[in-house]
């Protein structure tokens, strides 16, 4: 990583003394977020592949979106600009004919959503790649200035990414000297998935006030219901994956069976969308003020991000 931020220090740089809407250049070689060697076919970049959810809404953001010409089927924000995007199939499966058509400048892709055969695969044909890192909130900078920097948006970057770090603060200032509720978020009832530490949703939990029940253990994980019994969360986040709502009632009330967690007993079992609190795009705001609000009451419409 220390390698990594030094190269694209220098590449900083070399992006901010171009300035926005100056002539490409012949790239320097850089190293991604996991270590790997890139060299994009200009710098900054004109035509660039996203191949995770959070990189094309994070594209979108720092104003780089008229350079995306191609997203896999799961990129669906900013709703609409992305609609209007060719797809290029799965994030986990890619169709490589359809990326190389496009001739990308540069194909980003995330750790947790892409297999590194699939960059693998692009260098072979000739398609510089870079694979973004962004386990934590506490990464969000890194993977920022890093898209800043490739797309000549560096200023951009830089403003979305103190919105992104006084929303959070703001959010942390509110619920400050508030008693933290203890707090469960399932990922998937059957078998019982849930959210420990090392997750966007732990670190958003903090931010909102509460007390994640799970965070022993890391990573999206089964957790046996008996130590969701033992744990006795006083609020349980069910992330959904449509800002619709749609199944939600029933995700709700699947955990009626059980009236003996404070959670259920106090009706306070909540469906979120979960793009908002386990994506690392560019709503975290949005989700944790969801969650704030969700956590303690009195904030009211305050922290409503839903």
């Amino acid at each position: 990583m220390a390698t990594s931020r030094r190269t694209l220090v220098l590449t900083l740089a070399f992006a901010s003394a171009c300035g926005r809407g100056a002539k490409t250049a012949p790239a320097p070689a850089l190293t991604d977020e996991v270590g790997r060697p890139v060299t994009p076919r200009t710098l900054p970049t004109r035509r660039v592949v996203s191949l995770a959810p959070n990189v094309t809404e994070l594209l979108f953001a720092i104003g780089a979106g008229d350079q995306v010409v191609g997203i896999d089927r799961y990129s669906d924000q900013p709703a609409g600009p992305v609609q209007r995007l060719p797809s290029v199939g799965s994030d986990y499966e890619p169709s490589l004919e359809k990326i190389v058509a496009l001739a990308p400048d540069l194909v980003l892709l995330s750790r947790s959503a892409n297999r590194r055969e699939t960059a693998d695969a692009l260098e072979r044909l000739g398609v510089p790649s870079f694979i973004t890192e962004t386990p934590a909130v506490a990464d969000m900078p890194r993977t920022m200035r890093d898209l800043g920097t490739l797309t000549g948006h560096v200023a951009d970057a830089a403003a979305q990414l103190a919105h992104l770090q006084d929303g959070l603060a703001a959010v942390r200032a509110r619920v400050a000297g508030r008693p933290r509720p203890r707090v469960l978020v399932v990922v998937w009832p059957e078998p019982l998935y849930v959210g420990g530490r090392e997750t966007f949703t732990h670190d958003l939990i903090d931010v909102a006030g509460g007390k994640n029940v799970a965070a022993d253990v890391r990573g999206y994980t089964t957790f046996p219901l008996e130590r969701v019994l033992a744990a006795a969360p006083d609020v349980i986040i069910l992330p959904t994956h449509a800002a619709s709502g749609t199944g939600d009632a029933a995700a709700v009330a699947y955990w009626s069976r059980w009236p003996s967690i404070p959670a259920v007993r106090d009706h306070r079992v909540f469906a979120v969308e979960d793009a908002i609190i386990s994506r690392p795009g560019a709503r975290l705001v949005q989700g944790a003020e969801r969650l704030a609000a969700l956590l303690h009451p009195p904030l009211g419409a305050a922290g409503s991000g839903r």
